[in-house]
């Protein structure tokens, strides 16, 4: 290999590391880096607001597409299942190098639908990283009882 050679492949070298280093560590402000930061934990952000008219479940899923998401109701629970498939090859014909990686990761969130609900009136809204489900409450009428 003449020094002209070596140059240039020291050059594709150094360029190919720095591709690999791009997609591997990204900026902690990213895209990536909140979707990376979802999986990580271990529990869905979730808060919920009893009012005397509806019940409200907020889920906070950053960087997460609506596609990706899943809800389903399963003996008097909501379940938020939150997925992602990845498949990444990487080759490289001149050291005659393949890589193949793929990986699938699932998080979800079980909650315990309150009685005083109606089951039909249960509606999902996902709009910038927020999933909020709402339902109706039965009106309960409140009575005295006598003791005898």
């Amino acid at each position: 290999m003449t020094e002209h050679d070596q140059d240039f492949m020291k050059i594709a070298r150094d360029w190919v590391k720095k591709m690999d280093s791009l997609f591997q560590r990204y900026p902690d402000d990213s895209l990536l880096a909140s979707i990376d930061q979802f999986f990580q934990n271990r529990q869905i952000p979730t808060y919920v607001k009893n009012t005397d008219q509806e019940w409200i479940v907020t889920y906070q899923l950053p960087g997460i597409s609506k596609d990706r998401i899943q809800l389903l109701i399963r003996d008097n629970r909501l379940i938020v299942r939150v997925t992602e498939d990845k498949h990444q090859e990487i080759k490289d014909d001149q050291r005659d190098y393949y890589q193949s990686k793929q990986f699938h990761r699932a998080r979800e969130s079980i909650i315990n639908l309150p009685g005083t609900i109606i089951p039909s009136t249960l509606q999902a809204d996902f709009q910038q990283g927020l999933l909020k489900v709402k339902a109706k409450k039965q009106v309960i009428k409140k009575r005295d009882l006598s003791i005898d």
